[in-house]
């Protein structure tokens, strides 16, 4: 007892039940990694307790107080915070936005509800040590050869504890790399827990603040065996003309088909015949998608040795060729949205016809996921149109670059301008949001407008603003502004579909209630249908819009969603009627790539996520640009299909790799051997290395240079 009341023992049971509290909460009794939390836990409890008992008795007692309120406060944070976001709170990142975040009280409050009972625990545990250190706790000083031989033991315990993690494996996602190499709030807390990712993210933000961008180095890029990774579907062998520093075509037979790619066939309106037998034994020539410069004079332009090695992995990276799909739009207009909360679940022909003429009558991608990348929003947004991994965690890489001023020469918007078109963006909540009005003139989008800077928010007829905005409202007050000026590229981020779903505080959910209040789903599911029929709406108006004003045909229309539902996947279940598997199947959603114009689906059967639609779009309209230097690939290309997740898990044409469990789930009859599986562990580890790095370093402003300079 009078061990526990010394502030050493005192502050190591409790960092050791609210650890416990937590782990539980999250992860079950079961779950793994407990052992690793609480023997950091422990480690760090003597630590700031013998810190704690060398202050005067008074001041160690207020000091013990204060440490004891805000750390069970951070822990409430992160476990609301978690609740509503399905990811974790970093100071670095989320941090700068939390203010905004606190805008949807009622959707905190309800995260409060629904983690009552572990709410009520951590107040328990806080009141109960308060009492306790007021009324039992010691804290009298040691003598200098205690401190000294404590400090001793401490640092021994450190070393054992690295020593322990470093048993438990060394791969990608193992404690030991996690902790050696930080990355990831959510890998931090989940293995190594609340307390350890605290401590390394408060030390990055510390960094993040300080360091030079120019002086990053973690890049550390793994070996990894192609040969491995590629696909045991497609039989075809191409032969490669390459030299050092570029990649110049390639030949190739059989035209009408693409690897893991089934077409029934689609014909623009202006298609030329389809070619006879005898044509298709003729050698089509197909060129590889890459600049026409050399990477190696990129150290003649820098010496920054990070900027060298991310540089020397591109450049030894495999490229996507050119393909039958190759520049099928080209010239068209193009309008790319980014729809709020959207998952592909709630499409159906009798309520959103729209949408569902639009999934089913364009290219049609059966397996196509958006993983909820870090900031929700804003990480979908990033993924969407850069076609990277936003950072998880450090920092929101959608402000990191508009912070930093970084190039983005692959990007629609600037791709687009560069070819003549008038080039224009909106989103229907405040212009500020996430700071936008910064990042949005980077991406090309000089002709921005939100609320606040050129539109408007919509009212209720007895005053008092609607929220969320119409995305049917957004698009009656723009599409008169471009359609006009052809050719065009359009973005819009809708808002229709925000969180929360409910018919008291959702204006569009309200809106649109009497359409689905005799659907039998409970009223959650029925109030995020109901806002979704808002967006329904926009597209109805929009393509009337199109075809009224004879752009219809000449106008291609892509939409994915930022995120799926996470604050609530019970819809999602609900509306596909089974539970999904929380790791793949719920992040399971739908792309639309569209245009009247197409006569004929093309189906697609290839693994394919966010990362892949920049990409995609930019082959379709015959947009020069370097594959290698994106993390997503054309779908349409014959690369094998990847599907990366926010924690390194990823689904292959072969099998899925669940990095949690480090499990590995084949397709009937496959069998994939160690060798196969840690290859393209180290290849999607790599790739988020070098989305990472991109941003980080601003590599584009560098491969600019040598564009200018070819």
């Amino acid at each position: 007892m009078k061990a526990v009341k010394s502030p050493e023992g005192f502050f190591a049971v409790f960092f050791l039940v609210i650890e416990i509290i937590f782990h539980i909460t999250r992860y079950g009794i079961a779950g793994g990694y407990l052992f690793n939390k609480i023997t950091f836990a422990v480690i760090i409890g003597l630590i700031i307790g013998i810190v704690v008992s060398a202050l005067p008795k008074k001041a160690g007692k207020v000091v013990s107080i204060v440490l004891v309120c805000l750390f069970v406060i951070y822990f409430l944070v992160q476990l609301i915070y978690s609740s509503v976001f399905a990811n974790y709170f970093s100071f670095s990142a989320t941090g700068g936005v939390a203010g905004q975040a606190l805008d949807f009280k009622q959707t905190i409050w309800g995260g409060v509800v629904e983690e009552a009972v572990p709410f009520i625990l951590f107040l328990l545990v806080l009141a109960g040590s308060i009492f306790y250190i007021v009324k039992f706790s010691d804290f009298e000083r040691r003598g200098a050869l205690y401190y000294l031989m404590f400090s001793g033991f401490l640092l021994t315990a450190l070393f054992y504890y690295v020593i322990m993690l470093s048993y438990q494996g060394n791969d990608n996602n193992s404690p030991y790399t996690v902790f050696m190499k930080y990355s990831s709030v959510e890998m931090s807390i989940q293995k190594l827990g609340v307390l350890e990712s605290m401590f390394r993210d408060g030390v990055y933000v510390f960094q993040d603040k300080n360091v030079d961008a120019s002086k990053y180095t973690d890049t550390g890029f793994e070996f990894e065996d192609k040969s491995l990774n590629a696909s045991k579907s497609s039989d075809k062998q191409y032969a490669v003309n390459t030299t050092e520093d570029s990649l110049e075509e390639k030949q190739f037979e059989d035209l009408g088909s693409v690897p893991t790619v089934t077409v029934e066939t689609a014909k623009l309106e202006n298609e030329t015949e389809e070619l006879t037998e005898e044509a298709t034994e003729e050698v089509k020539t197909s060129y590889a998608q890459v600049l026409d410069i050399n990477l190696a004079e990129m150290s003649k332009i820098t010496d920054n040795e990070s900027v060298l090695e991310l540089n020397s992995y591109i450049s030894t990276s495999e490229p996507t060729y050119t393909n039958d799909y190759t520049g099928m739009f080209e010239g068209y207009n193009l309008i790319f949205i980014t729809a709020e909360g959207f998952d592909g679940s709630v499409i159906s022909q009798s309520l959103t016809p729209e949408l569902y003429k639009m999934s089913t009558q364009g290219f049609v991608f059966r397996n196509f996921y958006t993983p909820l990348w870090y900031g929700s929003t804003l990480g979908g947004e990033y993924a969407n149109l850069t076609g990277l991994m936003p950072k998880n965690g450090a920092y929101l890489s959608m402000e990191k670059v508009g912070y930093q001023g970084n190039a983005l020469p692959f990007v629609l918007g600037n791709q687009l301008k560069a070819e003549g078109y008038n080039v224009y963006a909106y989103h229907n909540n405040e212009y500020t949001y996430y700071d936008r009005n910064i990042s949005r003139p980077l991406f090309g989008y000089d002709n921005y407008k939100g609320v606040g800077n050129g539109l408007a928010y919509e009212n209720y007829q007895g005053g008092g603003l609607m929220w969320p905005q119409s995305d049917a409202f957004m698009e009656e007050n723009t599409f008169k502004e471009y359609a006009n000026n052809e050719p065009f590229h359009v973005y819009y981020m809708t808002v229709s579909g925000h969180l929360e779903y409910n018919f008291g505080g959702n204006a569009m959910s309200a809106k649109n209630r009497d359409r689905v209040e005799k659907l039998k789903y409970s009223d959650k599911t029925k109030a995020y249908i109901a806002c979704q029929l808002e967006f329904e709406l926009m597209l109805e108006e929009l393509n009337a819009d199109l075809e009224k004003a004879g752009l219809a045909d000449k106008t291609l229309i892509v939409i994915c969603g930022d995120h799926v539902p996470y604050n609530d996947m019970g819809i999602v279940d609900e509306l596909e009627g089974r539970i999904l598997d929380p790791v793949f199947e719920c992040y399971r959603n739908t792309l639309i790539i569209y245009s009247a114009s197409m006569e004929e689906p093309i189906k697609v059967n290839k693994p394919c996520s966010s990362l892949d639609i920049l990409p995609t779009v930019l082959n379709l309209m015959n947009l020069k640009y370097d594959s290698r230097m994106i993390v997503g690939k054309d779908i349409m290309s014959d690369t094998p299909g990847l599907v990366i997740m926010p924690d390194e898990s990823f689904i292959t044409e072969s099998y899925k790799y669940n990095a949690n469990t480090e499990t590995v789930d084949p397709n009937p009859g496959v069998f994939v051997t160690d060798e196969e599986l840690n290859s393209m562990k180290s290849t999607v580890s790599n790739r988020f290395r070098m989305a990472a790095a991109i941003c980080e370093l601003d590599y584009y402003k560098y491969v600019e240079e040598l564009m200018e300079g070819n």
